[in-house]
Formats: structure tokens, sequence, C-alpha cells
């Protein structure tokens, strides 16, 4: 086994995901069965050298897994908190180029109008262009090829947790770059309270497939030459607060494992529910922890 990222042999495994058990908590949670794409239980790791933790094999849904989860109303979202502080780094004048846009939501938020994004879905593709925003069904590592050193900035937003090939979508994005361009990455953050939460399921396969540490951003810039710019984490939102004292909770009682269907973990989130809503009204912002989003800027150079 090897990382995805850096190709380091060094993996500790830290936990084995039975498939039937992911599965059925997919199913229980949004009656999604995605069984035909995992034929096998999993390992969760984390590479000794980049610190990326990640799943063995790395499966990745379709789009039809996509499909079924755009259903829901908070799958995603137009606003998001990582869009204002990511735009302080783009001049009306920069040459944009988004990986994984969706139907360019981003693209609303910018005073530079020289806009391209890059995503698979057609129906993405049909909604951008009826606000006059250009996307393109196309692979960032073969756009990059097609156009090396073009963008002034190259942005994803909560898409490289998705891929398969970490490694070869960076490259990608960096290929893309102009020499002092930027390329804007947010993901979730392992260091937030999700690397405590268990039975989320999207932040495990098929959805997620690798989890970001800001150690793991940081050996970015180090492996290819970037300058880092900045880290920031955004501030717990109110619709994860109680979210966050559920997880605390819980876990005070009981150890925290990626997907845990048992009964006591069941009668404890029940029973403790009621005391987190209390807890949550006053509860000031210094005494949270970071939001679960991260977004790193670097350089090229």
């Amino acid at each position: 086994m090897t990382c995805p990222l850096c190709l380091n042999e060094s993996i500790k495994e830290l936990e084995v995901i039975n498939r039937l058990e992911l599965i059925k908590l997919y199913k229980n949670l949004t009656n999604i069965d995605f069984s035909y794409l995992l034929n096998q239980d999993l390992k969760y790791c984390e590479c000794e050298n980049c610190k990326l933790r990640f799943y063995d094999p790395l499966i990745t849904g379709d789009e039809k897994f996509y499909n079924s989860l755009q259903k829901f109303d908070w799958y995603y979202m137009d606003e998001k908190d990582e869009y204002l502080e990511a735009k302080k780094y783009i001049n009306s004048t920069d040459k944009v180029l988004e990986v994984g846009s969706g139907k360019g939501a981003f693209a609303k938020h910018l005073t530079s109008k020289d806009y391209i994004g890059l995503d698979f879905s057609e129906n993405a593709k049909k909604m951008a262009a009826k606000n006059g925003i250009t996307i393109e069904n196309e692979m960032i590592q073969d756009y990059a090829q097609k156009h090396p050193n073009s963008f002034d900035v190259v942005v994803s937003f909560q898409v490289l947790e998705h891929v398969s090939d970490p490694k070869g979508f960076i490259e990608a994005k960096i290929r893309a770059l102009k020499q002092g361009g930027k390329m804007i990455i947010a993901v979730p953050s392992e260091d937030s309270f999700l690397k405590y939460v268990s039975n989320n399921i999207l932040n495990m396969p098929p959805h997620h497939v690798t989890r970001w540490s800001d150690e793991t951003l940081k050996f970015i810039a180090k492996e290819y030459s970037l300058d880092l710019i900045d880290v920031y984490h955004e501030n717990l939102q109110d619709v994860h607060k109680l979210y966050f004292l559920n997880t605390l909770i819980q876990n005070s009682f009981m150890s925290s494992k990626l997907i845990d269907i048992s009964i006591v973990r069941k009668i404890i989130f029940k029973f403790f529910s009621l005391f987190s809503r209390l807890f949550a009204r006053g509860l000031k912002d210094k005494m949270l922890p970071n939001g679960h989003n991260v977004l790193a800027i670097y350089k090229k150079v």
C-alpha cells in the first residue's frame, strides 16, 4: 500500500470499516444504496510521511451516487464561508479556473468576469449557461495539459477529498497556473471536531476518500515548492454547534469509532440531545473549536 499523495509506503492502519455496516448506515440515513460500488471492507489509514488520512481502497462515488445526494437541500449550498475568504485573494483582472465548480456559484462572488469552471455534470453545465457562466465537462488533468501556465488563480472548494488521485489533481492545478499565480484549496479539516465524529457518512467512502489536516496542507507547499500564503479556519457555524456538542458528550462516555451503530450509542445520543440543546445556547465563540472547513492559499514561485 502506498500513500495516494506522496507515494510513501510507511502507512499506519487506524481502523477497519465493515462493508455491510457502511452500506446499512447510508441506507438508514439517506435511503441511498451504493452497494454496487463497494465489494470489500475498507481500511482507514494514515501516511507517516505527509500525515494524509485515507481509505483503502479509494472507492469514489459515480454520477448516480452524487445525483442521489443532490435531492437533499442540505447537500449543496450556494453561499459558503470559504467563498468570502477566497475572493480576498482574487483581483478583478485575474483569470480564474474553478475545479469541481458545480453550477458556478462561486463565479457570482467574483468581480473578475474571466472565469471558467470544470465539472463532470452535464446538468451543472446547462444550469450555469443560463446565468452566462462557462463550465466545461473535463477533468483538470486533461484540461491542464491543453492549457498550461494559463490562469492567475485555480480554486477548488470541497473537491480534493472526493478524488482518488490527489497527487495528480494537485499537480494538474499547479500546471494550469501562471508563475506567481495562486492555488486555493478548501477541504473539511481534520483539525476540527469532525475528526472525532462517528457515523459521519459524508466523511467516508464513496463520498470522501481522503482527510486533510493542516500538517498535510503544509506538506503540499513543501513538496511542490509553493509559498503557503495562509491557512484559514472558518468559525464553527451555528448549524454545527449542536453537532459538536453531541459528539463531545458521546465521546466522553465511549470511544470514537468511524462507524458505531450500537444500541448503547443510540441511547446515549437520545438521552443527551436535550442537554446539548441547552448547552448550545450558552456557548461563547471563544469556547468553540474550529469550524469544519479549512482554506489553504498557495503561490506558485
